[in-house]
């Protein structure tokens, strides 16, 4: 299997995506509830800037920037740990990560709401929840002002033109 090449790893925003292994069983409700827990522990050790999540019963997909932190070490880090926490909750056994994730980087404020309103539709279009909202391993509770989420979302000022650029272009 190639390895895709990363481009940048630090100092920008990330649409994340990480699946479980092809055969390994969905994540239970107190799973899912373990990985938010996880997450939230990186994010206080680690101080990333979450805008997003949401945790599916077969992957999980994040906004965030991970600051001056490779967003490989961030990664390795909460996919580590949360591993371990199911290992000790005693409901996995063996690897069930797939070893890589995949990752794109929000380079215009369009992409930033467009890759927020995928994560947030997510269970809908799963049908696992009538709205986004409804589910209660996202932050899209946050974003309607419904519900506290489990995770503390990051405040960030968006620039209203879609097309402006959400990082310094080396070449402007």
């Amino acid at each position: 299997m190639s390895r895709l090449r990363r481009i940048a790893l630090t100092d920008r925003m990330f649409f994340v995506t990480t699946n479980l292994q092809p055969m390994a069983a969905p994540f239970s409700p107190s799973e899912r509830t373990l990985l938010l827990e996880s997450l939230d522990m990186e994010k206080r050790r680690r101080a990333f800037y979450l805008y997003g999540y949401v945790v599916m019963p077969s992957h999980l997909h994040l906004l965030l920037d991970p600051g001056e932190q490779a967003l490989s070490d961030l990664l390795r880090n909460y996919k580590s740990k949360a591993a371990l926490a199911l290992v000790d909750l005693g409901t996995r056994r063996g690897p069930f990560w797939q070893p890589r994730y995949y990752d794109s980087i929000c380079r215009h404020a369009r992409n930033f709401g467009d890759k927020l309103e995928y994560i947030h539709k997510n269970p809908v279009e799963a049908k696992l929840a009538s709205r986004p909202e409804d589910w209660p391993w996202s932050s899209a509770g946050w974003y309607v002002n419904r519900s506290r989420p489990p995770i503390p979302i990051d405040a960030i000022d968006i620039p209203s033109d879609p097309d402006a650029l959400l990082w310094p272009a080396p070449w402007r």
